[in-house]
């Protein structure tokens, strides 16, 4: 089979959850399929790293289209340009992994398209403006065009029936993976003073109410609370909270920005605390590298967090700062409680390794391309 992908993020600058997603899984891929073959469609190559190890395969081929709107990807993917390539390219199945893909491509071209989360039409109050007006006017044409989906947990799933309407007959759950050795495990005496937050800076994260269950409590720990993540959007309430602190306290809450590679890996590896009390999640790839890298880790007890993380978490309640800080404390003060979510955390990890992931998803593409030759069969 011929199967086309949407390989914006080869070219995007920064690499957030959706790109890790779809660039772990083509870099597994390519070290396992030698039946199908594939176009990957970019208007350009910034991650030259990926691209050496996802074309260490020759049935990966590069396919760059820089278009006008190459800085805009969900314009970009609707370039005529695109489509004409695809199209000259043979392609059966076109697999979309964040979501969008070309709309216009014809019926013979079968389109799988990964749908992580329903966050826009769960919690429309924390997603940006842009953001809405793309999801509620536009993604529904998607939605009827797709023929296949796929999701990343069961509650997504869920979310996708009730909220979408989609046939749960079409949707495939294929749980996130990562690259274990990636995240190595923290040795002896290598954890820091600091309680770790990883995610785009944005409403649905409920970064607000970790740092006021923080600052309840810091006076009372030596840690400090680093905040890993690019901005995101109606950050107005989070500038106003920490612009309304005292210097001292400030000074205590780092904020690094956007983080990738191994730097990434050394602050997940060195923290005492992964803290990520999130309101909305379809997986929740920061509290699984935290986990895989020796870190405990409290969060919310909500949407898929615990269908995919179970008892290898601490939980707080995340609307109440009072419980997140009493969670924090806990926690921090005790050594015992924080070894034993590492060693829960560490074993979990093992479930959630992207050579299963990519495994999970080569088996759908051999079922895709069995329905593919028996409707070419019937012609």
């Amino acid at each position: 089979m011929i199967i086309g992908v949407d390989a914006y993020y080869l070219f995007a600058e920064h690499i957030d959850g959706l790109g890790n997603y779809l660039l772990r899984l083509l870099k597994e891929l390519s070290r396992i399929d030698r039946d199908n073959e594939y176009y990957l469609y970019t208007p350009g190559v910034t991650h030259a790293d990926y691209a050496e190890a996802i074309f260490s395969n020759p049935r990966f081929k590069l396919r760059e289209i820089p278009g006008i709107y190459r800085d805009k990807r969900r314009l970009w993917l609707q370039s005529p340009s695109l489509k004409r390539q695809i199209l000259r390219d043979g392609v059966d199945l076109f697999f979309a992994g964040a979501e969008y893909f070309p709309l216009f491509l014809p019926r013979s071209v079968t389109v799988a398209t990964t749908i992580h989360d329903v966050a826009y039409k769960a919690m429309p109050e924390a997603i940006s403006l842009t953001n809405s007006l793309f999801y509620n006017i536009f993604f529904p044409f998607f939605i009827r065009r797709a023929d296949l989906f796929f999701t990343v947990s069961n509650h997504s799933k869920k979310e996708m029936v009730d909220y979408l309407g989609i046939d749960g007959k079409k949707i495939s759950v294929i749980h996130n993976g990562i690259e274990l050795e990636k995240f190595p495990p923290a040795k002896k005496g290598e954890k820091k003073d600091y309680v770790l937050f990883v995610g785009t800076l944005q409403p649905r994260k409920n970064l607000v109410n970790l740092i006021k269950g923080y600052c309840l409590i810091s006076g009372r720990v030596a840690d400090d609370l680093v905040i890993v993540g690019g901005s995101g959007w109606k950050n107005s309430p989070l500038r106003e909270l920490i612009d309304g602190l005292d210097e001292a306290l400030k000074k205590r809450i780092i904020f690094k920005g956007y983080v990738a590679g191994d730097s990434l890996s050394q602050l997940y590896r060195e923290a005492k605390l992964f803290a990520l009390p999130s309101l909305h999640e379809g997986f929740c790839l920061p509290i699984l590298e935290a986990m895989a890298s020796g870190t405990a880790v409290l969060t919310a007890r909500s949407t898929a967090i615990p269908e995919v993380f179970g008892d290898a978490a601490a939980y707080a309640d995340p609307l109440s700062p009072e419980d997140i800080s009493e969670k924090l404390l806990d926690l921090l003060s005790s050594n015992r409680k924080r070894t034993t979510f590492e060693k829960l955390g560490l074993v979990l990890s093992k479930k959630y390794d992207v050579r299963i992931q990519a495994a999970g998803y080569l088996s759908s593409f051999a079922s895709i391309a069995a329905s593919i030759n028996k409707k070419k069969g019937t012609k």
